[in-house]
């Protein structure tokens, strides 16, 4: 069997562009935070949170179908916002908490029983200091 030698050179060259596909594709991290878990007899928490640059903070919270939800996010530059992910979907978002609606606030009663996920991040990919409220009623 004759292998081309000229084939063996090539490679190196195609790991680096490879490699730097993988490395920009990785740039905005998520960061999963635990499971949100009020205090005994609590309906809410506030949580503190701080996004450098592009990356998102992602708080996993078990709620059941018809409690009523509040999610609210602030800080000082007003340039913190929210997306709530339905439970087991990876697209799918509640009406006006998307990736389109750029949500600060939102209240609402939930579809379906499971663990949603509150995805923050920051505009313009300026690093910030928040703090998330959320409540959970029946």
């Amino acid at each position: 069997m004759n292998l081309n030698p000229h084939l063996f050179r090539s490679v190196p060259a195609l790991i680096l562009p490879a490699m730097l596909c993988l490395l920009i594709a990785t740039a905005s991290i998520a960061d999963d935070k635990p499971q949100i878990a009020f205090a005994p007899g609590a309906s809410s928490a506030t949580l503190k949170g701080d996004i450098q640059g592009m990356d998102r903070d992602i708080y996993p919270v078990t709620a059941k179908a018809g409690q009523t939800m509040r999610v609210k996010v602030s800080n000082k530059l007003k340039l913190v916002l929210f997306h709530i992910q339905l439970p087991g979907k990876e697209v799918a978002y509640l009406p006006k908490a998307g990736e389109e609606d750029d949500a600060t606030e939102w209240e609402g009663t939930l579809p379906v029983s499971g663990t949603y996920k509150i995805i923050v991040g920051a505009m313009r990919g300026k690093d910030t200091r928040y703090a998330l409220d959320v409540r959970i009623t029946n």
